[in-house]
């Protein structure tokens, strides 16, 4: 959930639930989500992050960002547990229990913070952060393999950020690329912990009724896009290498900041 505008925050100090039904989407609108699921599907395949970040904003030139929202956090739901199921003998299962306990660890904290902290000065502090971090992949900085106290620190600002911002992707990114993983193992731990955490978003979004027929007629388009993307970007990605990854992933890392300072003015 990468640079996403957060569902639970009300426009105006107004619940959203007030707000009047929005109508059906229409064929070009559903024609738009597949063609932005199928991109942002793909690049999540060969970097192992980074759906959110593309998916939503692209979404919401169309659809409205609750709908581009709740459309991406179900389909990406559906693209990580996959790819964790898939590449599941490339995980590191010790990094991720410690980061998935971390993860929820922090939530809390982070729910504390968005009813009580202006979330345009979280988002604004989070692409400093996120561009210090890229910068210092950038020239070379490198983590210790036997770090692990960090995996629970960064855990725990993952799970900050996913519930007060919506943006709980780069501390993870950043922590496992400074430690220079294997891209296989990148890419299946990360959604694997991915796959654990959107459990709990999406439980707190049919909770607070922010799915409904309108939102799942996306996911219904959008799901043949997504196994079409996923094969494609398999077959792509046996290809990148570890330079080329680092590279990718360095890039969407500043790509991830922009975003997120963006949103901060716009949402």
């Amino acid at each position: 959930m990468i640079g996403v505008q957060n569902p639970w925050r009300a426009k105006n100090g107004r619940n959203e639930s007030s707000e009047p039904r929005v109508a059906p989407m229409s064929g070009g609108e559903l024609a738009w989500i597949v063609g932005c699921i199928a991109f942002a599907s793909f690049a999540q395949t060969l970097s192992g992050f980074g759906f959110s970040l593309l998916a939503v904003p692209l979404m919401t030139l169309v659809v409205s960002p609750r709908d581009a929202v709740v459309v991406a956090t179900i389909i990406g739901a559906i693209s990580t547990t996959s790819q964790a199921v898939i590449d599941r003998k490339h995980v590191d299962s010790s990094i991720a229990k410690r980061l998935i306990l971390a993860s929820y660890a922090g939530m809390p904290f982070g729910l504390m913070a968005f009813i009580f902290v202006s979330e345009t000065g979280l988002r604004l502090v989070l692409g400093v952060v996120v561009i210090s971090a890229a910068v210092l992949l950038l020239r070379g900085f490198r983590l210790r393999d036997d770090s692990h106290h960090l995996d629970w620190l960064f855990g725990i600002v993952s799970g900050f950020l996913s519930t007060s911002t919506s943006t709980n992707g780069p501390p993870l990114v950043f922590l496992m690329q400074a430690r220079q993983l294997a891209p296989a193992t990148f890419r299946a731990t990360i959604n694997t912990v991915f796959a654990v955490v959107n459990v709990g978003a999406l439980a707190l979004f049919v909770s607070a009724g922010k799915v409904n027929g309108n939102n799942l007629s996306g996911v219904a388009v959008a799901v043949p896009a997504l196994g079409v993307a996923l094969a494609i970007g398999y077959a792509v990605r046996r290809h990148i290498t570890q330079e080329r990854f680092n590279t990718l992933v360095i890039f969407l890392l500043f790509l991830s900041a922009i975003s997120v300072v963006v949103s901060a003015f716009t949402n």
